[in-house]
This record gives C-alpha cells, structure tokens and sequence, in this order.
C-alpha cells in the first residue's frame, strides 16, 4: 500500500471520527438546551377553590410536549397532623393507627377523568393539577394520590384512594414535576384553607 493510499485512509477515518464527535456534541447540546427550555418554561400557577377541591394550573410554556408528567408532593407537617378518614366510606393510604408517616414525595393526581395520575402536556397547554380538598364545615384537609379522592367512586366501579386526611391549617410543601423529557422540577407552596383572602394555594419564592 502507497503512502498516499495510508495518508488516504487515514484521513478518511479522521473525517468519520470527527464527524460522529461533532454529531454527538451537536445532540448532546441540543439536548441540553431543551431540558433547561423545559425547566425554565413549566410554571406552577395556583387556582382559587372551586367547589371543595383546591387545584394548580401546570403550564408547558415551551414549545415540544412533556411526555408522561407526574407530579409529587412532601408536606412539612408532624405525624399527630394525620387523621383517621372521617368516616367509613372514605379511605387513605396514611391513616392511623398502623399506618402514620410523613407525605414525602408522595404522588398527586390530575384533575381528569378519572384521576390520572400521568399524563402528557403539550407545549402551550395548562393541565389541571388536584392538590387538596377543604370542606367548610370540617376539621381536616383530604390530600389525593394517584388512585384519586378517598371520598371518590368511579363509573368502573373502583373507589378512590386518598393519600393523607390533615388536621386543618396552614402547611407548606413542595410539589415536584416530572417527565420523560424533562428534569424535575420543584415549587415550593403553602396550603393555607383558612386564607381570608381565598388563596387556599400559594406560591411561595
């Protein structure tokens, strides 16, 4: 083989291996910058009561959708906040006596049919987000989970699931989302269904 020929080959494989690095670069930055879009653009935007139920508006600001978004929620409360479901046709999955623990990342539902607890957001769209119930006559807050409401029954026949029952008063916690696409990301809020002013849900900095 003549020098040029190896010179040739060389070359040859030079060019590939440099393309496939600078290929791999290229994704890996494209990557990057639409995981920080993703986190930068999702925006947690607390809604007044409607009926008993206390939501979130989850809005995708960027422009390609999250796919399977799940949310959690840890609430900073002591475990004498918990409370038995308030009555026999209620059920929780943090309950005394045998089953008392702190709300630590825990999984929210959506406010769909159903309850979901996954789904997807497309970019430009607000998804609504269950985060508690406060009845006014009441002495706790009913926090849901991915199998819905305590108090809820479903056309197929299953009931629903609460994740905690609270001694009512002001909390804070932390609600995380997460997707396929994206990194988690935290807001940090305030339950307060006592608030004179009606921002039962507050966003704090």
């Amino acid at each position: 083989m003549t020098s040029e020929v190896q010179a040739a080959l060389i070359g040859a494989a030079s060019g590939a291996a440099f393309g496939a690095l600078a290929s791999l670069l290229v994704n890996s930055l494209s990557t990057k910058f639409r995981t920080e879009m993703y986190d930068i653009k999702l925006q947690l935007e607390p809604q007044a009561k409607a009926g008993t139920r206390v939501t979130a508006r989850i809005f995708n600001g960027y422009d390609y959708p999250m796919n399977h978004a799940v949310a959690y929620i840890t609430i900073y409360h002591e475990k004498t906040d918990v409370v038995p479901p308030p009555n026999n046709s209620y059920d929780a999955f943090i309950k005394p006596p045998d089953h008392v623990k702190l709300v630590e990342e825990d999984r929210l539902c959506w406010s769909l049919d159903g309850n979901p607890h996954e789904i997807d957001i497309y970019g430009g769209e607000r998804q609504s987000l269950d985060v508690f119930e406060v009845v006014d006559s009441q002495y706790w807050i009913q926090i849901p989970s991915e199998r819905g409401w305590g108090s809820e029954k479903y056309e197929d026949g299953r009931r629903g699931k609460a994740r905690v029952f609270l001694n009512r008063k002001r909390y804070e916690a932390e609600i995380k989302i997460v997707s396929k696409d994206t990194k988690a990301k935290k807001f940090k809020v305030a339950i307060d269904p006592d608030d004179k002013s009606g921002a039962l849900l507050q966003l704090l900095d």
